[in-house]
């Protein structure tokens, strides 16, 4: 029992050494008034560099020191979510940490690189990542700021019915719900009428001169309508990444794309001679309803059609819809 005890005594003794030692380290870090290293640090995004709530923004961080690495801190304006730190299961980066969670490197380290997972947390628009590197000779620091983007909703099986540019159906991206005929339905003056208009993104009409289809805006001066409330949605016909599916866009995919696209100077009120397999990125009226919100319709079907609402042969367009919500 006396051999017993004075062991787990021994053991403990070395722990708290330990931690007393991890702390050491991040009190150095942190508070130590180091001059510069002249270790390269370097920090970069692994996939987007922004994202939405609940998404993992991931940063490799490579360093080269001429001297021994005491320790990897990492500093945010706004704590990540459960399950962020340091990402050492990932076989493509080093570990070589004493202790993961205070950043500790072992002793006679002088380079390596590794990755660190941030889980963006809720009710914040950026948070400001600060990777901090002390060494033997000084330390140096890197920051990174991530912005939260909106987080997107998927909708499918999307059918919009249109007997020309009088008769046709409207979409409402940001419900994922069709308004049928919105010329008989909804054009009359009243406060649940103007309440839809402002919801819809995205009309689809067909021209019977010149046999085209369209996506357009309500705005757009082509379509017969009596609405107190004329949305102008923009659009732009672009390409997905070869074998994406649009359900597999990420809301940081969604930015990228948008971030590369000026919707301002490219972007038109309507979009002719729709066609199976086009993928037109939208972005709604600053006064809509979903205002500014963006998103992205793909065409999967469109063919003549019947529908009780439309006297004869009208035509559908069958789509899925991402839109930012």
């Amino acid at each position: 029992m006396k051999l017993n005890f004075i062991i787990s005594t021994i053991l403990m003794s070395a722990f708290i050494v330990s931690l007393s030692s991890c702390l050491d380290f991040v009190d150095e870090g942190l508070e130590t008034e180091y001059g510069d290293s002249d270790a390269v640090l370097v920090v970069e995004s692994i996939g987007p560099e922004n994202g939405a709530e609940g998404e993992v923004i991931s940063f490799s961080i490579s360093v080269d020191s001429d001297f021994d690495i005491k320790s990897c801190i990492i500093q945010t304006s706004n704590e990540g979510k459960n399950g962020s730190g340091f990402n050492v299961t990932d076989e493509s980066f080093d570990d070589p940490f004493a202790d993961h969670g205070f950043g500790t490197v072992r002793p006679g380290i002088q380079s390596f690189k590794v990755r660190y997972d941030y889980i963006i947390p809720e009710e914040i628009n950026k948070s400001i990542i600060s990777v901090l590197i002390v060494d033997e000779s000084g330390k140096v620091e890197v920051e990174k700021t991530l912005r939260v983007v909106p987080q997107v909703q998927f909708h499918d099986d999307i059918s919009l019915y249109a007997k020309d540019a009088t008769f046709f159906d409207a979409l409402s991206s940001s419900e994922g719900v069709v308004y049928p005929d919105i010329k008989t339905n909804s054009s009359t003056l009243s406060e649940e009428n103007v309440a839809i208009q402002k919801k819809i993104d995205i009309v689809f009409y067909f021209n019977t001169g010149n046999k085209s289809a369209y996506i357009t805006s309500l705005a757009s001066g082509n379509l017969d309508t009596e609405l107190s409330f004329e949305n102008s949605a923009l659009f732009k016909k672009i390409s997905l990444e070869e074998g994406k599916l649009l359900s597999e866009i990420t809301p940081s995919d969604l930015s990228s794309i948008l971030e590369s696209v000026n919707m301002v100077a490219d972007g038109r009120g309507s979009i002719s001679n729709v066609k199976v397999g086009d993928v037109i990125l939208f972005q709604a009226d600053v006064n809509a309803v979903n205002s500014l919100k963006a998103g992205i319709l793909q065409v999967e079907g469109l063919h003549p059609a019947s529908v009780p609402r439309y006297e004869g042969t009208s035509y559908v367009l069958e789509c899925s819809v991402i839109t930012q919500i």
